[in-house]
């Protein structure tokens, strides 16, 4: 019983594992086309980033709603939950959010430097910022949930 168990917990964090995995490479292609497709001017260009965008957007949204779904059938089962949301979990968690808050105030402080020297668009800093912060929080939790 305990190693079908352990069986099962294994299976469900490489699942949680894959599904971040994909959340994060959803998110560097969706919203990293939303800022570049700001930036080009030509025509056929902004062809070719938007269907990155639509193509990042896709992989985002089906991994959101797998990952959506792996928590409420979490929450169906208290024991997997427990294990799965142990204080290793909970650390990391904790850990790779932290991670992001630096990515964001150091790339503010970054552009505040920058500011002083170029007027920059705020729209284009604004998700700069908001695309590294959540980048970094994204790629921290899967190098600390790797294990």
């Amino acid at each position: 019983m305990l190693i079908m168990e352990t069986s099962l917990i294994e299976k469900l964090e490489k699942t949680r594992y894959n599904l971040l995995k994909w959340l994060t490479i959803g998110w560097a292609i969706w919203f990293g086309s939303i800022i570049l497709k700001d930036q080009i001017k030509h025509p056929f260009l902004i062809g070719l980033v938007s269907g990155g965008w639509l193509f990042g957007w896709v992989i985002f949204i089906v991994n959101l709603v797998k990952f959506l779904k792996l928590k409420r059938e979490l929450n169906w089962d208290p024991k997997a939950k427990e294990a799965l949301n142990d204080e290793l979990h909970q650390l990391n968690t904790h850990k790779s959010f932290f991670i992001g808050y630096l990515v964001v105030i150091g790339v503010t402080a970054v552009f505040y430097g920058i500011s002083s020297f170029i007027n920059l668009p705020s729209m284009l800093v604004t998700g700069i910022i908001l695309y590294f912060g959540v980048l970094s929080a994204l790629i921290s939790s899967l190098i600390y949930n790797r294990d």
